[in-house]
């Protein structure tokens, strides 16, 4: 009897779930469509003029196309979730076709961004191609795991999660960060005049900042750049890694999910977050664009490879048996994280420095040594993560010996 009184009341509370997915979608693709809207035709740079970068279109199209594939996910749940219908176990047979499609979008995208090619064209490019790093991981991780305790369900909220709770609860916090530290040298007077004009310049719509590269390094003191790399290398891996599986702990509270879910979870969390952070930040044009491509393939990999760490942490914990390993990877995935942005923001500090003092012969040597030595460490890093990501794939995927 309970079992008949209970039945009725869960397939509401589906119902009701699937409806506000629904809804949820609908205002998620109409959020990223007036973004990009917004981003093309309000730039505050530009003055009221309709001359519209590359850079600021390429940006346009990309939150447009994370808007409405965030938002399509929500809503094919949501319908999923009405109908009753049980989600699939995440098993990839035929991937191989989305790695021929990357390939072909990334030798035609090099191409194109060396032609000069028109932004709506290049656009063309652009977003589909950052949209495919995540799945990639993603089929590496499937094609360990067997469909074995996983869904894909679970994938999609594991995206879901980390690209939309993840990565809005981390821009708030960095923003906020970043806004007390700008005050706080500001206080000390180490901040150059135009840095603290900055914020009436954009409401004025005209730009105070210097506008010649050369200029503008030489008013940047080493000791903000110092303070730039500690930022970014020590406060952002931290908070990161604190709300990109903010979703998968919070799941905990209703499943409890195995090893390899838990697992799973993280990982997806991680590919939504750079799912996210990609469309965000993932802004090349002209010869930067190929490699800048490959740039965050190698740093969708870093994230997913930590976000599955966390994932399995949670697991853990939830699991109520070794609850220690939780902090322990959460350690492991802050330094991982730390690691690479440290070695990414000193290369591109190094190529500042190097831009006003092109005529240091014995400089331009010295930091073209220490820029190679960062990127292939980078690259060490790329290739650890994707053979623990295999590796770890496999072995959750395995079935539980027989006794």
């Amino acid at each position: 009897m309970a079992l008949s009184d209970g039945a009725p009341n869960r397939s509401s509370f589906a119902q009701l779930l699937g409806l506000l997915s629904i809804l949820a979608g609908g205002l998620v693709v109409t959020g990223g469509i007036v973004l990009a809207i917004l981003l093309v035709f309000a730039d505050p740079l530009q003055s009221g003029e309709m001359d519209i970068g590359e850079m600021t279109f390429l940006q346009a199209a990309a939150m447009g196309v994370l808007g409405v594939c965030l938002g399509l996910v929500l809503i094919a749940e949501g319908i999923r979730k009405q109908r009753g219908i049980p989600s699939a176990p995440f098993r990839l047979r035929r991937s191989g076709w989305l790695w021929v499609a990357f390939a072909l979008l990334l030798v035609a995208g090099t191409v194109a961004s060396l032609l000069d090619t028109p932004p709506l064209l290049m656009a063309l490019f652009h977003a589909p191609t950052l949209l495919l790093l995540p799945a990639l991981v993603l089929t590496l991780v499937g094609w360990g795991l067997r469909g074995r305790d996983v869904s894909w369900s679970d994938v999609s909220g594991g995206l879901l999660a980390g690209a939309l709770l993840g990565t809005g609860t981390a821009l708030v916090i960095e923003i906020a960060l970043a806004l007390s530290l700008a005050l706080g040298l500001s206080a000390l007077g180490l901040l150059p005049e135009w840095l603290q004009q900055m914020p009436q310049a954009f409401m004025s719509g005209e730009p105070s900042f210097p506008t010649d590269t050369e200029d503008l390094l030489e008013q940047l003191p080493p000791s903000l750049m110092l303070i730039a790399l500690v930022f970014i290398g020590g406060l952002v891996p931290l908070v990161e890694e604190v709300t990109k599986t903010l979703g998968v702990g919070l799941a905990g509270f209703w499943i409890r999910p195995s090893p390899a879910r838990a697992f799973l979870l993280g990982v997806a969390s991680g590919a939504g977050f750079a799912l996210a952070e990609n469309m965000l930040n993932g802004i090349f044009v002209g010869p930067a664009w190929g490699p800048g491509v490959l740039g965050r393939l190698m740093a969708t990999v870093m994230h997913c490879a930590t976000g599955g760490l966390m994932g399995w942490g949670w697991g853990q914990w939830w699991a109520g048996r070794w609850p220690w390993r939780l902090p322990l990877a959460f350690v492991g995935a802050v330094t991982l994280h730390s690691l690479w942005n440290s070695c990414a923001a000193g290369m591109v500090l190094l190529g500042l420095t190097m831009l006003p003092r092109a005529d240091d012969v014995v400089w331009m040597g010295v930091a073209g040594l220490l820029m190679l030595a960062l990127l292939a460490l980078l690259a060490l890093l790329a290739c650890g993560v994707t053979i623990a990501l295999l590796w770890a794939s496999h072995r959750l995927g395995q079935p539980p010996p027989a006794r």
